[in-house]
């Protein structure tokens, strides 16, 4: 079971809530932990591309981490990294790259593409409708068709 979102128009911080919806946890399901993977970059302007790719490496460096994007795409989060897993997952959606966001025990995971939607795909009937009802007031279209 698939939807997905379409980026919206206006103000960024619009993107940042997009993006932090992409993590429907609660205090009741707390955050578990995920797995970023920056799949696709460099598909803008050199000076935006240099600007993102600046803000990506300032926090992997934060982690310890001195490897490229291309050397290593991916980074876990434990369940006390909710924040960092948001603001890393906040980047692609504003920069308009192409990324996964993968939670552990995963019944669904999102991929955010530079075609400017981001899609979800639900493994249980319930996690789809849960979703599906977090973003009701946002510009969506239920299917599959970006998978074809």
């Amino acid at each position: 079971m698939t939807f997905l979102v379409k980026l919206p128009k206006g103000p960024p911080y619009k993107a940042v809530a997009l993006a932090r919806e992409c993590f429907p946890f609660s205090e009741g399901k707390p955050f578990a932990g995920a797995v970023v993977y920056f799949r696709e970059w460099g598909i803008w302007n050199n000076l935006d591309e240099e600007t993102g790719m600046c803000a990506v490496l300032r926090l992997r460096a934060s982690y310890g981490e001195k490897r490229g994007l291309s050397e290593t795409p991916a980074h876990v989060f434990s369940e006390k990294e909710f924040p960092d897993a948001r603001a890393f997952w906040t980047l692609p959606v504003i920069l308009g790259w192409d990324a996964f966001l993968i939670p552990e025990n995963p019944d669904y995971f999102v991929f955010n593409s530079h075609d400017e939607v981001v899609s979800f795909i639900c493994r249980t009937k319930e996690r789809y409708e849960q979703l599906l009802d977090a973003f009701k007031d946002w510009d969506l279209e239920k299917g599959d068709w970006y998978f074809h």
